[in-house]
């Protein structure tokens, strides 16, 4: 009897081939490397349905052992699942000869990626026991919704992309800081001269499911800061103060570094706009207009400051690292506006420079921040 069932399933498997291929298709539209993908996806259908259908039987065969089911019983169920492999496999590669045909006349090619993840559904549905050509089908219409979103029509059933994203980025921005009580206008460095430059990583995880409105970003950045003072000026420490001294020479340089480590953490809100990804994901567009706010804490690692000048004898260069009495602990506000891979942003430390000074003294600055998808 299996002998019996086996010879009737490859008779109907062949015959629904050989129908499929006989059937009125213009396989002429295609070129030759189409018609060779389309010919291994045709068999490829076969194939698998053929040994989803040999499993079948084999469970059929076991129940039958087991005195589960009668001899004709068995037969029964075998004939039915021969035959229902045999119009599956007529169906799936009608339709799979169809939907080429269509791309073809429509877009000038096909996309044979759509059907890429066709062997791992097969893995999945041996384990439930169910039919592949179920999951064929579905296959088909994610690729069809691809399509119709391509041309600007309704996309809302698509998958999303996930949820978290991650870009380098770099920034650029006037450093200073503003001693406590005073104004912007007082500070005692140059605005010109103190720069700050910044290189990290950011993340960026959507909070909601399907809405782009709030995102949370979250990062490390190694960050450069530097302070040029006024009126010939150089810091000292004096104790645990760290004062300003004028420098007994005119000094030509006179410049301050911080070099910070810190995770900037930030609430992102902007636009929900979404775009279709070649994959037929649908994903939420991540550079539109947006507005951050949030803050940051890190790490002071190294000091320095460099002076040069001419002591009526030659020039000097003198490069000096202490820790001048920082604070190592380092946390502010920050927030930003932007538009696509470029934002304006501000950052102000809450945190003093100096741990002791009498005055304490903030760090601040303004700038421009890309990132490098």
């Amino acid at each position: 009897m299996p002998v019996k069932i086996t010879l009737m399933v490859l008779f109907l498997a062949s015959m629904c081939s050989t129908s499929l291929l006989a059937q009125n298709k213009d396989f002429s539209i295609f070129s030759e490397n189409e018609t060779l993908e389309l010919e291994q996806l045709i068999s490829r259908i076969e194939t698998e349905e053929k040994r989803f259908l040999s499993t079948k039987v084999s469970k059929i065969n076991s129940q039958l052992e087991k005195g589960e089911l009668s001899p004709a019983e068995a037969e029964d169920l075998k004939m039915e699942a021969a035959i229902d492999s045999a119009t599956n496999i007529e169906e799936a590669q009608e339709l799979v000869t169809d939907w080429a045909s269509f791309q073809k006349r429509k877009y000038g090619e096909v996309d044979f990626d759509q059907f890429e993840d066709y062997d791992s559904y097969l893995s999945i549905i041996d384990e439930l026991g169910l039919s592949p050509s179920s999951f064929t089908f579905d296959l088909f219409e994610i690729s069809s919704k691809k399509e119709v979103s391509q041309d600007g029509l309704k996309h809302r059933d698509l998958p999303y992309s996930s949820r978290t994203s991650s870009a380098v980025f770099s920034s650029l921005s006037f450093n200073n800081a503003v001693l406590d009580g005073e104004s912007i206008d007082d500070t005692p460095f140059k605005f010109g001269g103190s720069r700050s430059f910044e290189i990290g990583y950011e993340w960026s995880t959507r909070v909601f499911k399907e809405t782009n409105f709030l995102r949370l970003t979250y990062g490390i950045s190694l960050q450069f800061n530097g302070l040029k003072p006024k009126n010939n000026s150089v810091f000292v420490q004096n104790g645990e103060q760290t004062e300003f001294q004028e420098f007994g020479f005119d000094l030509d340089k006179s410049k301050f570094r911080m070099d910070n480590l810190i995770v900037p953490v930030h609430l992102q809100f902007g636009s929900s706009k979404t775009t279709v990804l070649d994959n037929g994901n649908k994903r939420f567009s991540d550079h539109d207009f947006k507005v951050g706010l949030g803050g940051f804490a890190g790490i002071n690692l190294l000091n320095t400051q460099k002076l040069k000048y001419n002591d009526s004898r030659t020039d000097v260069k003198l490069r000096e690292r202490d820790d001048f009495n920082t604070n190592d602990l380092l946390y502010g506000l920050s927030a930003y506006i932007g538009w696509e891979n470029v934002a304006i942003f501000a950052q102000y430390n809450l945190n003093s420079i100096f741990s002791d000074n009498l005055t304490d003294l903030n760090n601040f600055q303004i700038g421009i921040r890309t990132h490098w998808d």
